[in-house]
């Protein structure tokens, strides 16, 4: 399924172009020997990027008093990680903000879906005390890319094909009609636009905990996030409280992955997401 993945992603400038500046900017911030002018003036060249940046560098999210009015004050004042959280999230937007109708995703349902278990996987990994935290948060936030290239093929399929059961698990109905999912998808595209393996390879496990690099806690990470996002009702559109089902996640906590400091931190990293989603969607107004 793995080449099947890959021939979706073959073309997919004419589906979800490359969020170059943003790709540009992870990668240089990776780099050891980053040089803060040069990924200021990276960041600059997209307007657009820049103004979302700074929107969020100055919302409650990030708690800063004095207000933040370049690109290199968000840098120097909160570090290269910040950085990264902050171009990639405002990148996203446009990649995923659009309705998917194969998957009953209205306009920004994919985007805040995937906003949330990006918070929530950047929490959870503090507590853990993994060491890439930024890989892991661009992780949680691409981990359902492959939805926006599976989409229409999806669409297609779906109608052409009569014996299609609403019953059925999506992730079925893709690899049955699809022969990949849209985990292996996102993997390829990530793969196809040089992120690095610590987060291409989490967001194509995200839904299989069977091989053998979902031992690796980015990846286990990941797959509790998804899996708590969807036991949390949310409302990104108003200022109601969450509910955080607590007894569908007894009954599934069985089959969730061991992560460090989570269980005994359980309530703490839930009450923290909830303030940290609310503080920083609405900077997005999607």
């Amino acid at each position: 399924m793995i080449d099947v993945a890959a021939e979706y992603v073959k073309d997919v400038e004419k589906i979800a172009p490359c969020p170059e500046v943003a790709l540009d900017v992870l990668s240089m911030a990776h780099a050891p020997d980053c040089s803060i002018p040069k990924l200021s003036e990276k960041i600059e060249q997209d307007p657009g990027l820049t103004a979302n940046m700074l929107q969020m560098a100055n919302s409650a999210y990030f708690g800063h008093m004095k207000k933040i009015t370049s690109v290199k004050d968000i840098i120097v004042r909160m570090g290269v990680d910040a950085v990264k959280i902050i171009s990639i999230t405002s990148a996203s937007v446009g990649l995923l903000r659009s309705p998917q109708a194969a998957y009953a995703l209205g306009r920004g349902e994919l985007w805040r879906h995937s906003f949330a278990v990006a918070i929530l996987s950047n929490i959870i990994a503090r507590y853990a005390k993994a060491r890439d935290t930024s890989a892991i948060y661009t992780a949680g936030l691409l981990h359902d890319v492959g939805k926006v290239i599976l989409d229409r093929p999806l669409q297609l399929e779906s109608y052409n094909r009569s014996e299609y059961d609403e019953q059925e698990e999506l992730l079925a109905v893709e690899r049955r009609l699809l022969h990949t999912d849209h985990a292996e998808v996102g993997m390829a595209l990530l793969e196809k636009w040089g992120l690095p393996e610590a987060v291409a390879v989490p967001v194509g496990l995200h839904h299989d905990m069977a091989q053998p690099q979902s031992r690796r806690l980015g990846s286990k990470i990941i797959y509790l996030a998804d899996h708590l996002v969807h036991l949390t009702e949310y409302d990104a559109g108003s200022a109601g409280d969450f509910f955080f089902d607590v007894l569908a996640y007894e009954r599934l906590k069985g089959e969730l992955p061991d992560v460090p400091n989570f269980e005994c931190n359980m309530r703490l990293i839930i009450e923290e997401f909830v303030d940290k989603y609310h503080d920083a969607v609405a900077v997005f107004s999607l």
